[in-house]
């Protein structure tokens, strides 16, 4: 029951948020292929915000269900995805000892530096730290692994687009053990500074080369 309820709540402040929550499978980053949990999916990848109503009535039957939110202009959410906190602090050093720092590295190396205390942060099941924001285009979407000579950015993920599981959702890992997203600062995700184009600088540069 307490599960339950924490995924209730949760999912009723995301909503306050002005975010688009729906269901996912169980201990799963899986959508759902039919039935209601894909229903939802549709309406939120649609816009449409589920109820509160539908919100109790939905999770308070379906008590192992994971949450997944909207990225993107449609859901107002993008995120900053670091590897781990280790990574975080490196990109930091990198831009303090860049030649010839600008406001957009000044900015940055600020929000970075006050980020736990300041931006809505989770802790992912694979001790990932995430950053939540309002959907910014300065955020483009972008994953590192599909472009590790992007050094600047390797260990970082850029995600506006498609969907990412929220807290308090729980998967199962790779060793078979089930691990929770963690909210380590819920408050709600602020307008990323409209002045950082460093991580557009760097994707945009990178699709004009591979062109």
């Amino acid at each position: 029951m307490q599960n339950e309820l924490e995924m209730i709540q949760t999912l009723f402040q995301y909503k306050n948020f002005g975010l688009l929550p729906f269901p996912i499978k169980p201990f799963s980053q899986e959508l759902y292929a039919n039935g209601e949990g894909y229903f939802l999916y549709k309406n939120a990848l649609s816009g449409i915000t589920i109820s509160e109503e539908k919100i109790y009535e939905y999770f308070g039957s379906k008590k192992l269900d994971n949450c997944g939110l909207i990225l993107g202009e449609k859901g107002n959410l993008s995120v900053i995805e670091f590897e781990s906190e280790s990574r975080i602090s490196q990109l930091i050093t990198f831009i303090k000892n860049k030649p010839k720092p600008n406001i957009s590295d000044v900015i940055l190396i600020n929000l970075l530096e006050s980020g736990f205390e300041s931006e809505t942060s989770i802790l992912t099941p694979e001790n990932k730290i995430q950053m939540w924001f309002k959907f910014s285009k300065n955020i483009p979407n972008f994953h590192w692994e599909m472009f590790k000579d992007k050094k600047e950015l390797n260990g970082i993920n850029l995600l506006s687009n498609g969907y990412i599981v929220a807290p308090p959702s729980a998967i199962k890992l790779n060793n078979n053990n089930i691990a929770q997203f963690e909210i380590i600062n819920g408050k709600e995700p602020t307008k990323f500074p409209i002045e950082i184009s460093f991580f557009f600088s760097i994707v945009y540069h990178k699709i004009i080369i591979n062109k």
